[in-house]
């Protein structure tokens, strides 16, 4: 599972969805053995961490083709390779299931440059300043680009509408105008340093995160910010102050090349000679002293006159060729059989920790990750036999996502790329992501802030177990590989063992799953997929109101405090 902070939000409603039978057949192939057996198989020191791209992905890749074949579970009929073989007859292999795409790694290269230019009347000079020495840059990005511009300087560069502050405002009052300019801000804060109540700590009052400056600047049309550090506080040296952002921004970054875009402007960290060199032979700036009761001290913004700023930065890039696993059982019914219900878990981790690892000192040792996700990977194949024995009305694509440590990536390039037939014929989704720790009475379901029909669908379903369930999943929402379907309103629900120690570590592997719990887990999103692939109402998607979500929230908070299971922090 993607790495995100969790926000509480919850809804009640009253189930009006009645249960449908038929499937206690497919009920009696789900059981602990086999998913233990799976998640034991993906989660090997072997598959090494299974990361995306790796050539471990790619082994795993074929099991679980294999593994649905076997099942009897048959490729998508729209993909062109099995569409040929069954043409003439051929039996699939496994990359018949394969759908395939590209992954696009990029990353900033070392070859960066930053020059400034000072004009006074005729004659002109130029500094070149060096990378990682002088300035290092955040930027998510792969197309190489060459800026220059004008420089303004904004102060802390702080724009705050609740404490009514802005540095972005002249003494009287006006804005200055920064569109197609490059803004100037120090790190840091201009507020006055003040005590809480029985407590020593600083508190910050005002938004003052360099990612909200930076928003504050595109907002007004700047093509990049330059942020130096605040002249207030001492620092050891450029080299030692930016040792941890430099590591983070040199990593690489993955997308799907379709769908690459610029997440922002660029954000470049400038040492404190950069930023004298650029406030040199400037008239004084203008200040105030305190300028209101949570300010230190006010910078006036003020446009550096004659100076220019050229940014050229270099990305290297490659396309590496990835693919989900897509099984697909035809529907019994004549017209519902063109209805979809998709079934879905990522398979991929994290390898040997070089992204998204939550222990930094146990980095280069393999993250197998049986919890997240061999054991919903695991519950996808369950899944999958028990409905080749309990035949549904509507038909079903069960998908094992790829790069999802990634950001999503499988699932993105399914809902927003190729869903295999128009979008409109998935009428829901159920996605299970690590299923196999815990309390064996509990579980999360997400998905439901978006279409209360489908609470009352899980709750139907889980009238054979009465397991707990919560649905305060916060931002969990669009974590997972259900996001991007939510994203196009198709109602989803995520089904989530909860938060533990080991995620995202070397100590996530198969001796710690709660087999029990997983098996409990799979069968209740069989029965949720179950009712969504067979009833005649189907779920509507619909956004809660905040009330709504305020109420379910406390609603999963009482039932959370009677168990002792791991928190969701």
């Amino acid at each position: 599972m993607t790495l995100f902070i969790l926000i509480f939000i919850v809804f009640y409603s009253v189930s009006t969805f009645s249960q449908i039978s038929g499937y206690q057949e497919g009920m009696k192939y789900i059981n602990k053995d086999d998913l233990k057996k799976y998640i034991s198989i993906l989660s090997d020191d072997s598959l090494k961490g299974r990361a995306a791209t790796s050539p471990e992905n790619k082994i795993a890749t074929e099991y679980i083709a294999k593994q649905f074949s076997s099942i009897g579970l048959k490729p998508f009929p729209t993909q062109s390779s099995y569409k040929y073989k069954k043409e003439i007859n051929s039996f699939s292999t496994p990359e018949d299931y394969f759908q395939k795409f590209f992954i696009l790694k990029s990353k900033l290269s070392s070859d960066n440059t930053l020059n400034l230019t000072t004009s006074i009347q005729e004659s002109s000079t130029e500094i070149f300043f060096d990378y990682r020495k002088d300035f290092i840059v955040d930027q998510k990005s792969s197309q190489s680009e060459r800026i220059k511009g004008s420089i303004v300087f904004v102060g802390y560069g702080v724009d705050d509408s609740v404490n009514k502050y802005s540095d972005y405002k002249l003494k009287g009052g006006k804005e200055i105008n920064v569109k197609n300019k490059i803004v100037f801000f120090y790190d840091g804060t201009p507020e006055k340093e003040s005590k809480q109540k029985n407590n020593d700590e600083k508190k910050s009052r005002i938004a003052n995160t360099v990612k909200k400056k930076t928003e504050a600047a595109m907002k007004r049309g700047a093509v990049a910010v330059l942020v130096a550090p605040d002249p207030a506080k001492s620092t050891k040296s450029f080299l030692l102050d930016t040792e941890s952002l430099y590591n983070v921004f040199s990593r690489n970054h993955y997308t799907l090349p379709e769908l690459s875009r610029k997440e922002s402007i660029p954000i470049v960290y400038i040492s404190s000679e950069v930023s004298s060199e650029l406030l040199s032979n400037e008239s004084p700036i203008d200040s105030d002293e305190g300028e209101n009761e949570i300010s230190k001290i006010k910078y006036y913004p003020s446009e550096l006159k004659g100076k220019q700023i050229e940014l050229s930065l270099k990305y290297q890039n490659e396309l590496i060729p990835s693919e989900n696993v897509v099984g697909y059982l035809a529907g019994s019914d004549s017209l519902l059989k063109n209805e979809y219900i998709v079934v879905g878990a990522h398979f991929d981790h994290i390898g040997f920790g070089e992204y998204g690892s939550m222990d930094k000192d146990n980095l280069g040792k393999i993250h197998n990750g049986a919890d997240d996700n061999a054991s919903g990977t695991s519950g996808v194949l369950e899944l999958a036999e028990a409905f080749v024995h309990s035949k549904p009305k509507r038909s079903v694509v069960f998908i094992a996502f790829n790069g999802e440590e990634m950001g999503m990536l499988g699932s993105r390039y399914y809902a927003y790329q190729n869903p295999m037939t128009d979008v409109t014929s998935t009428k829901a989704m159920v996605n299970l992501d690590m299923i196999s720790r815990g309390d064996s009475n509990l579980v999360w379901a997400g998905g439901i802030f978006y279409s209360s029909d489908m609470k009352n669908v899980v709750e139907t379903a889980n009238k054979d177990f009465g397991m707990q369930i919560l649905y305060n999943v916060g931002l969990f929402t669009f974590a997972s590989d259900q996001g991007p379907f939510i994203r196009k309103k198709i109602p989803s629900v995520f089904f989530f063992a909860g938060m533990h120690d080991d995620y995202h570590t070397p100590a996530d592997n198969v001796e710690k799953i709660n087999a029990d719990k997983a098996e409990s887990v799979a069968k209740l999103a069989f029965l949720t997929a179950w009712e969504l692939a067979n009833t005649s109402v189907l779920p509507q998607y619909r956004e809660l109101t905040m009330d709504e979500k305020i109420l379910l929230v406390k609603e999963s908070s009482d039932k959370q405090k009677k168990y002792s299971s791991p928190q969701i922090k």
